[in-house]
């Protein structure tokens, strides 16, 4: 056998292993996700909870009845996230509708406060972490979910959202 095709038949030889091991990588993990997580969908509640601001008291989700919500997770070292906060800041003050979002950095408000002050936000912001967030099936971030006045998902967003989409969710949130 030429030297040529004993090469190529070892690189068919690994690329088929870096394959099957890249599926079964995939299937374990597809495995491992809870199951008792609830989907989140369109015209679906949200989950209920219960968890700090970053000013102290307890935020729950019953406490946001009444406007709709825009509920935003986020990361301080996130740059999505950052590049979100001026739409954030604009639908605070103008929208009507309330702003909340849920940082879920490991260190908590140690990470969230400086960031905080550094970016002057003066919408909601809370303290979750991973488990608030695989409840809410995340996955990514910035996840945004537009909820009307009876928490009811509207529309969830993985990834950066313009100011123009969350307006329009809003609107179809008021109707």
């Amino acid at each position: 056998m030429s030297e040529a095709v004993f090469e190529k038949r070892a690189n068919v030889h690994c690329i088929y292993k870096i394959l099957l091991s890249s599926v079964s990588i995939l299937v374990l993990l597809t495995a491992c996700q809870p199951a008792s997580n609830p989907d989140i969908r369109v015209g679906e509640p949200i989950p209920e909870f219960a968890i700090p601001s970053l000013d102290g008291p307890i935020v729950s989700s019953s406490t946001l009845l009444g406007s709709p919500v825009v509920l935003n997770f986020w990361a301080t070292w996130c740059g999505p996230c950052v590049k979100e906060i001026p739409t954030l800041k604009t639908l605070a003050k103008d929208s009507g509708a309330r702003v909340v979002t849920i940082a879920i950095d490991d260190n908590g408000a140690a990470d969230v406060q400086p960031f905080v002050d550094k970016h002057n936000i003066g919408y909601t912001v809370l303290l979750g972490d991973k488990a608030l967030f695989q409840r809410f099936n995340g996955w990514a971030i910035p996840y945004t979910l537009v909820l009307d006045s009876s928490l009811q998902v509207v529309s969830l967003h993985r990834g950066y959202v313009s100011l123009r989409t969350l307006e329009r969710d809003l609107r179809r949130a008021a109707s």
